[in-house]
C-alpha cells in the first residue's frame, strides 16, 4: 500500500505510516472468467455471485442479484405447475444482461485501477476529464436503468 499509494497527497501517507501491515486485509477481486452457459439445473437456479460473480467496478454485483431475484420470484408467481419452463425464463431474462453487465465491470477495471502504463494512464485520465458529466453519466445509465418484469 505504502509503494502505491505513499506519495499521494495528505493524509494518505501519514495514515499508512500509521497502519501496522499486520492490519491490512487483502481480498481478492474474482469473477467468473467463462459465462455460466445456463444458471439453471433441473430444479435448481443459481442467482447473484453464484451466477454471474463480478469485479466491483461498475458497482453492480449486488444490484444485478436483486434483479435476478425479482425476476426469479416473478416467474414463480405465476402459479404455474410447469416449474422447469419457469426457470428456463429466468435463465432467458437473466443471462444476457447479467453477463453483459459482468463483461462490462471487466472491462472498467482493465482501462480503471489495473492499468499500469504512465502513457496509458495519463490518455485515460486526460480522456475521464474532458468527457462531459452527461456524457459519462449516459454510458453508466445503462447498467442502472433495468425496469422489473411487469
Amino acid at each position: 500500500m505504502r509503494e502505491r499509494f505513499g506519495d499521494w497527497h495528505e493524509p494518505i501517507p501519514a495514515l499508512l505510516a500509521a497502519t501496522p501491515p499486520e492490519a491490512v486485509l487483502r481480498t481478492d477481486l474474482l469473477h467468473l472468467d467463462t459465462p455460466l452457459p445456463t444458471y439453471v439445473q433441473g430444479r435448481v437456479a443459481l442467482l447473484g455471485d453464484a451466477a454471474h460473480a463480478m469485479t466491483p467496478h461498475l458497482g453492480q454485483g449486488a444490484g444485478q442479484a436483486i434483479e435476478d431475484a425479482v425476476v426469479l420470484g416473478a416467474v414463480c408467481a405465476t402459479g404455474t405447475a410447469d416449474l422447469a419452463g419457469a426457470l428456463a425464463s429466468y435463465d432467458r431474462q437473466r443471462r444476457p444482461r447479467s453477463q453483459a453487465v459482468a463483461r462490462a465491470a471487466l472491462r472498467t477495471a482493465r482501462y480503471g485501477q489495473q492499468l499500469r502504463n504512465p502513457v496509458a494512464v495519463a490518455l485515460r485520465d486526460t480522456t475521464i476529464r474532458l468527457t462531459p458529466s452527461k456524457a459519462a453519466l449516459r454510458g453508466m445509465a445503462r447498467y442502472a436503468d433495468w425496469q422489473p418484469p411487469g
